[in-house]
Order: structure tokens, then sequence, then C-alpha cells
């Protein structure tokens, strides 16, 4: 280590024999160990680590990535803009961002939007409509997603009303609304148990006679209307498997045009009479019946509360009268058919003597379409026509 020199860095012997240029080894046998090898006086030593210190060319980077051109944008005569780069790594979406629509699909849906007529929902008109929540604990023999299309109303006894398979709150509020009060003596319970209602009336209003009897034909008329406002209507009775009569009634669509009223015979089957018919249903069978039998029609009324009634007249000697009643009855349908109402239902009552033994007492039920005034017209008078 004498002959380092201490002007120039010392970076140790190198493992292989370097040749400066232009040194010619002299051709000398080594018989005896090679001395150490020492740098020859040049002016400026040489660089051991030149080979290190050689740059080869590095390929250039370009700072953003190929993008094939767009061939829509190229058509359209601009140039494509560089797409940004991408994260890496991938941010979570938020709930509002919606997925992006790969570049195949976006490029379909951007022609279809072109030529294809926008399409939009078109509403129903139907309105949403609240189902009855039961109120007790709903068996377990019922499906809870089951909405019955059918109601079932039957007149039990002589003070009881049930109805089956209430689907809707709004049917039940509107009996309640209109069907309660009208009738005078009110109700002593009422109980809902599942999708089945019943009400108990007081002072037995099936079986009774008089004004109260009038009152329950009413209630009976106003039944069917409310019934239909909420879209139901009558299909048939049912009389087998039940102790009462069940009227059927189906979920229809909405019906605010329809009118009803009611009517029912004598025991003897010779006189009708009719509870607040319309008023030209009223004043003309009592006529038209008189044309076609003119010497059978004894009498024809009419009174305050809309109550119309056309008897037959009876024989001399105190004899059924000479119009047989199936005839009777056969010509006053007719008659109120062509006046626009139908007989749509009927329905048992029980009789008014001991107990309900007194006879049953059959209702029938009419229904026809409202009539409608013109607003501007000078004869039009309120009410039905």
């Amino acid at each position: 280590m004498s002959n380092h020199n201490p002007a120039y860095p010392y970076y140790g012997q190198p493992y292989h024999t370097y040749i400066p240029p232009g040194y010619t080894p002299s051709r000398t046998t080594f018989t005896t160990a090679q001395p150490p090898y020492t740098s020859p006086p040049h002016s400026t030593p040489p660089d051991p680590w030149l080979r290190e210190k050689v740059t080869f060319p590095q390929p250039t980077r370009d700072p953003s990535p190929f993008v094939p051109p767009n061939p829509d944008s190229l058509d359209a005569g601009h140039n494509p803009k560089p797409r940004p780069k991408r994260a890496s790594t991938t941010r979570p979406k938020l709930a509002s961002e919606k997925p992006l629509l790969k570049p195949a699909l976006r490029k379909n849906a951007i022609k279809r939007s072109d030529s294809a007529v926008p399409l939009e929902r078109t509403r129903t008109t139907s309105s949403a409509r609240q189902r009855l929540a039961p109120k007790t604990r709903t068996p377990t023999n019922i499906n809870p997603s089951f909405l019955p299309d059918h109601m079932f109303v039957s007149f039990h006894g002589t003070n009881e009303l049930r109805l089956g398979n209430v689907a809707y709150q709004d049917t039940l509020d509107e009996i309640k609304e209109h069907i309660i009060p009208m009738w005078p003596h009110g109700v002593s319970n009422q109980m809902m148990s599942s999708l089945s209602w019943r009400v108990t009336f007081s002072r037995n209003p099936w079986s009774a006679t008089g004004s109260d009897a009038i009152i329950v034909k009413r209630m009976i008329s106003e039944l069917f209307t409310c019934l239909s406002r909420r879209d139901y209507q009558y299909l048939t009775s049912l009389h087998t498997g039940y102790a009462y009569p069940q009227l059927v009634f189906r979920d229809m669509p909405e019906d605010e045009d329809s009118d009803f009223f009611v009517a029912y015979m004598s025991r003897s089957g010779h006189k009708m009479t009719l509870v607040r018919p319309p008023r030209r249903v009223g004043e003309q069978l009592g006529p038209r019946l008189r044309t076609a039998w003119p010497f059978k029609i004894a009498a024809q009324s009419a009174t305050e509360e809309e109550i119309y009634s056309v008897e037959l007249k009876r024989n001399t000697f105190g004899g059924p009268p000479e119009l047989d009643r199936d005839v009777f009855a056969s010509h006053a349908l007719r008659e109120i058919s062509s006046l626009g109402y139908k007989l749509e239902a009927t329905l048992s009552l029980p009789g008014a003597g001991f107990l309900g033994f007194g006879g049953k007492k059959e209702v029938w039920v009419f229904r026809g379409a409202r009539a409608r005034h013109r607003p501007d017209s000078r004869n039009a008078t309120p009410g039905r026509a």
C-alpha cells in the first residue's frame, strides 16, 4: 500500500487485467510471481467504472395510453378527445351513481334513441284502496296474501247483518256511514273477526212492521247502492250449506250511475208496493197496468214518503181476484223493465209473527241507470226522475 498516490481515490484492484489504450505489454516469460500492477504515468487517470457509465438508448414513454379512434367521431369530422387515465385503485361507487353501459351497448342505445319513440308508462285510473287489516289474530288456515274478490252478505235472525270476505276498509266505512244511522233504534253490538263483520241492531228490524218496515226496505236499497259505489255487484244467492241465504257480490269496476229501489208483494200476492222508486216508474206503473187490464186494477196510490202501490180488484162475492197473481206480477215486471229497471236480486226476511213464524217476506231489488239532467234545462228538477 506504499505505492498509493494520496491525490487520487483508491478504488481497489479490479478482478481483471486492464490494458490501457496504446499500451503493448512485453512478451516476457514469467518464471516467478507477477509483481503488482502499477498504473502508468498518464496525465489523466483512467476511470475504472467506465463500462457502468455507458448509457444505452431507452424507449420513450408516452404519458397517455393509445386509444383507438371512435368510428362515429371520425365520420362526424372532429378529433376524438383522449380518455382520462384510470386510477390504479377502484374507488367505491356511490348509491346514486348509475352503472355505465359498455361501449357496444351505449352505441346501440344512442342509435335506438334517435329513431325510436320514447316509451312512457301509462298509469291506470284505479285508485289505491286500503286493505282491511284484521284487528284480531289471523287464523292459521287463512293465506295473508289472498285478497278475496267475492263478498257474502246475509241477514241472520231478526236483527243481525253479516258481511264475509270484506277485503277493503272503505267498503266497511261506507256501510257504517250510510246504513247504520238509518235505523232509528241504533245497534247493540258490532264485531270484527278476520275479514268478517257483523252488526246486531236493536228491536228486531227484519221482522218490523209499519213505518219501521219501510225503513228496513230503504236500508236494503241503500246497501246495494253502497256496495255498487265500492265496486261490488250482485251475482247470485247461495242457499245450500248455510243457515241463511248468502247474497254473493263480486268485485267489479266502479259503477256510480247505478240506481236501486225495492218492492215487495203482499202475502196474498194481489198488491205490489214500490219503496222510493224513480218518479217516472212510480207514476207510470199504475196507469200502464190499468191500460193493459182496464177492469182488473182496483186502486193505485202514492204517499209523501214516495211509496207507490198497485192493487188488483177483488171478486164481488169475496173470492179471489179475476186476474191471476202470477200474471199480475209478470206484467208488472215487464212494465218496470220497459222503464229502465230490471230485477237484480231477491232476499227473504222473517215474518212479523211470534218468533218470526208469521211467514217470510220477500223483497225484490231493482237496478237501473240514474237519470241525468242537463244543467241548463229549465224543466229539470232535483232528485230522481
